[in-house]
C-alpha cells in the first residue's frame, strides 16, 4: 500500500528481483500451505488427546488462527499505509525518495508479522491463567509495566523507528487489558480469592512495617531533642 507517488518500486543490486520474488513466493506457499500443515499437525496429536482436551485444543486454535490473521490485515490496510504516509512526507522534505523491492517487502513482511504475532496476547494471557501462572489481580497490579512492556516489545518487533513502536504498542497494550478481561472467565474463583488474601495480607504487612519505621523514627527524634535540651539546661 505505497503512495502513488512511491508506486514505482526500483532496486539496487542484480539479484534483488530474483531474490525478492523468492521471498515472495516462499511466503505465499507457505500461507497458502498452512491449513495442510496444520492439518497434519492435528492428525498426529488428536489420538493422545482426550475428548476435552481436543475441544480445547481447536478452539485455542481457531481463535489463535482468527486473531493471527486480524492483526496481520489491521496491520497491512490500517498501520502500514498511515506509517509509510508519514515517513515518506517527513524524508522526502529534505530529500528524494526511491523505495526498492528488497527494503519495502522486508518491511511490510516484518510489520505484519510483528502484529500477527503480537494479537496473541489475550490467547497466552488465557492459557497462563487456566494454568495458574499468573491471576487477573496480578495482571492489574502489573498494569504500568505492561504499559512500558508494550512500547519495549514494540521496539524489538518493529523496525527502528518511533512511529510504527506506537502504532504496534498501543493496539499491544489494548490486547492486554482485553486478555486481562477474558481471563477473568478461565479464572479459577479459589485461586483468585487466595491472591487477593495474600495480597491483603501483604499490603497489611508493609502498611504495618512503615507506621513501626515512623514510630521509630519519631521516638528517636523527641529522644534527640530530650537530650539537646538537657544538654542546655546543664
Amino acid at each position: 500500500p505505497l503512495p502513488k507517488k512511491y508506486a514505482e518500486l526500483t532496486f539496487i543490486t542484480p539479484t534483488e528481483p530474483f531474490f525478492t520474488a523468492m521471498k515472495v513466493s516462499f511466503m505465499g506457499s507457505m500461507f497458502i500451505s498452512m491449513p495442510w500443515i496444520l492439518y497434519h499437525i492435528w492428525e498426529f496429536i488428536a489420538p493422545g488427546l482426550k475428548v476435552k482436551e481436543k475441544k480445547v485444543t481447536a478452539l485455542f486454535v481457531a481463535f489463535g488462527t482468527l486473531f493471527f490473521l486480524f492483526g496481520g490485515l489491521f496491520c497491512y490496510f490500517l498501520v502500514v499505509p498511515l506509517g509509510l504516509k508519514f515517513l515518506l512526507n517527513y524524508g522526502t522534505t529534505w530529500w528524494k525518495m526511491q523505495v526498492t523491492i528488497g527494503f519495502y517487502f522486508s518491511f511490510v513482511v516484518k510489520m505484519i508479522l510483528a502484529f500477527a504475532f503480537a494479537f496473541q496476547t489475550p490467547l497466552i494471557m488465557v492459557l497462563l491463567t487456566k494454568f495458574g501462572v499468573i491471576n487477573t489481580i496480578k495482571m492489574k497490579l502489573y498494569r504500568k509495566w505492561a504499559f512500558l512492556g508494550t512500547f519495549g516489545l514494540a521496539a524489538v518487533l518493529t523496525p527502528p523507528d518511533i512511529i510504527t513502536q506506537v502504532l504496534l504498542a498501543f493496539p499491544l497494550y489494548g490486547l492486554y487489558e482485553f486478555g486481562m478481561v477474558v481471563s477473568r472467565f478461565f479464572e479459577d474463583p479459589k485461586s483468585r480469592e487466595l491472591a487477593l488474601k495474600q495480597m491483603q495480607k501483604e499490603a497489611a504487612a508493609k502498611k504495618a512495617a512503615k507506621e513501626a519505621a515512623q514510630r521509630a523514627t519519631m521516638a528517636r527524634d523527641a529522644k534527640q531533642k530530650a537530650a539537646k535540651k538537657n544538654r542546655k539546661v546543664s
